[in-house]
Parts: structure tokens; C-alpha cells; sequence
């Protein structure tokens, strides 16, 4: 269910440190055994002023600044879906996962998440380069996208 390039729509996502809330989520990586990586979209701009936003990567490493835009009128999935709002990653945010805690908090499509689609292959490997470029990724989560694969 996990595989990379997915998105859900969880509602809600509970996170690890408390709190909950509805919330999108991006697999970026997932292994044979229990560990995928994802990302968390979020509506916040926190980009700095010097940095045009595009659709796309957004890097300033003089800031040490690293983030994935998605533009509300650029479709991004195999559907032509794309997120309604203006949408980031941050390589500071992305996060590595247990699949077994994830399976059993959200167990029923339509009532705990949707699935929403899979992006395209070419906006995936754009994230994962992006991402790649994130000088504040951590180093476990830097290999496991070095090896990530569109499947």
C-alpha cells in the first residue's frame, strides 16, 4: 500500500510528539521490511523572500533553506490531480516511519485515509533530487532516498 510516489489523505494523522490533525502524506521510500520514509506536505510558506517560487525544487543553500513546491495549477499525478493549495516539503521535516504502527492506526480506506493517487514518475524523482539537496536531511533518511525507486 505504501509504495513510493503514493499520497493519502489521513483524517487525522497522529503525530508522534502529540497532536493530531487531517493531514496529506507523501511515501518517498519504502523498504522490504518495516521502514518507509515520507513527507508531510503542508500549507505553510516558509520560503524566504530571495527565493522565486516555482513549481518545483526550492533550494538556497546560503540559507540553509531546501523545500518541494507544488503549485495548485500544476497536476502532478498519473490522475492529473494536484494539492488545492499552494503546497511545500521541507527537507528538515521529512520523516522515517514504523509500516507496522502505520497499518494499524489507519486500517480502513474511506474512514481513517483516501488514497489520493501516485505522482507521476517524473515528479517523484524530482522530489527525491530536491530533497537530496537538503543540507538538514539526516543522514539515515539521505541514504534510504539515495536508494529510492519509482515502483
Amino acid at each position: 500500500m505504501y509504495i513510493p510516489g503514493s499520497i493519502f489523505y489521513f483524517k487525522p494523522f497522529y503525530f508522534a510528539e502529540g497532536g493530531s490533525k487531517p493531514k496529506y502524506f507523501i511515501t518517498l521510500y519504502s523498504n522490504d521490511g518495516n521502514v518507509i520514509v515520507a513527507a508531510l506536505p503542508s500549507s505553510q510558506d516558509y520560503v524566504p523572500g530571495q527565493v522565486e517560487k516555482k513549481h518545483g525544487c526550492l533550494n538556497y543553500p546560503e540559507g540553509d533553506f531546501n523545500a518541494y513546491y507544488f503549485s495548485p495549477v500544476m497536476p502532478i499525478t498519473t490522475t492529473g490531480w494536484s494539492f488545492p493549495v499552494h503546497t511545500f516539503i521541507y527537507g528538515n521535516w521529512i520523516k522515517s516511519l514504523d509500516l507496522g504502527i502505520l497499518q494499524a492506526t489507519y486500517q480502513v480506506e474511506g474512514v481513517d485515509y483516501d488514497i489520493i493517487g501516485r505522482l507521476t514518475q517524473a515528479e517523484y524523482d524530482s522530489v527525491i533530487q530536491c530533497l537530496l539537496k537538503a543540507r538538514t536531511l539526516k543522514n539515515k533518511i539521505r541514504r534510504a532516498l539515495e536508494t529510492a525507486a519509482y515502483q
